[in-house]
């Protein structure tokens, strides 16, 4: 049994066994058939999953879940992973995300995508698709470099996978001054671009932390080190889509924004599923931002992540 098999088996036994909820309101709420449900379960007693108590190590991490949803309350939903040794986490987070996306959607459906490592990995760890005529749209301009980490790439990549098609935003993520950036967002075919991406019923993102070691942003070389102190001296803790905002969620006002080619971050607050994917220390705070901005509504991370962010969110800190 793979730990996808095994994650939802264990996700069906919980809420049936410990949640009390009947066959047919688990099949509502993970959008699988009812019969799939009995067979989910049957699997868990005849594996040994389903005892007295449930026996598994990710018992544990839908315990964190619904933790995460109660201290959250916009989170709707939540996908909490344990971390593997043997592993690295961008690649379990990367399944992860791929997991829950090859889940919930539909045929037809239009996804809205940002950049990034995890990004990456999601698109690189879906090999085959349940659902196909996905439409998906570029939130954000894309990269001089880091080819591999490009919107656009990720676009093409999982627009083949799932045969539909991508739409992009045709700028760089940064550009030279606000003028340039008005230039772009003039053009007609963003205008279009930045309209579809209002509409997407499901978007991915992700979570990006203020340390130059790890951002796209200082390895793509868009913000040199005065806009870092800025950044820093504004108490900018993370971003999306390019856009910064501090530990309670505000977006941070700083000329960097007005380069910036991307749907506006106040744009994301107001569309429907909004998965955010990271996880690591130094996204702690990035994460807690992002849940306090109420930029995202559904979160995948490890547990170990999710604990910290439970320990400081308990503690307002």
């Amino acid at each position: 049994m793979n730990n996808s098999d095994l994650e939802l088996i264990t996700r069906v036994a919980w809420l049936h066994f410990m949640e009390g909820m009947t066959q047919r309101e688990i099949a509502r709420h993970l959008n699988i058939s009812q019969p799939k449900v009995a067979r989910l379960l049957d699997r868990a007693q005849k594996n040994g999953i389903v005892k007295i108590s449930i026996e598994s190590p990710l018992a544990n991490c839908l315990t964190i879940e619904k933790k995460l949803q109660e201290l959250f309350p916009s989170l709707e939903d939540s996908l909490v992973v344990p971390a593997s040794p043997r592993q690295d986490l961008l690649e379990t987070l990367g399944r992860a995300g791929a997991w829950y996306l090859e889940r919930v959607l539909s045929d037809g459906d239009l996804v809205g995508i940002a950049w990034g490592r995890t990004l990456k990995q999601v698109a690189l760890s879906i090999k085959s698709a349940p659902v196909k005529n996905l439409k998906f749209v570029t939130l954000v301009g894309g990269l001089t470099a880091s080819a591999s980490l490009n919107p656009y790439t990720i676009g093409e990549r999982l627009a083949s996978i799932f045969e539909g098609e991508c739409y992009y935003l045709y700028a760089p993520a940064v550009v030279e001054s606000e003028e340039i950036r008005d230039f772009y967002l003039r053009e007609r075919i963003n205008q279009k671009t930045l309209d579809l991406a209002r509409q997407a019923k499901w978007s991915l993102l992700g979570i990006g932390a203020v340390d130059p070691r790890y951002s796209i942003y200082a390895l793509t070389g868009f913000i040199d080190y005065h806009e870092w102190e800025l950044l820093l001296q504004k108490g900018a803790v993370g971003d999306m889509v390019g856009q910064f905002y501090n530990r309670e969620g505000e977006i941070i006002d700083t000329p960097l924004h007005r380069r910036t080619v991307a749907i506006p971050l106040e744009d994301i607050r107001h569309m429907p599923r909004v998965i955010g994917i990271a996880g690591g220390d130094n996204k702690v705070e990035a994460i807690l931002g992002a849940l306090r901005g109420g930029f995202i509504n559904i979160l995948i991370t490890d547990e170990e992540t999710a604990l910290k962010i439970i320990e400081r969110g308990e503690k307002n800190e």
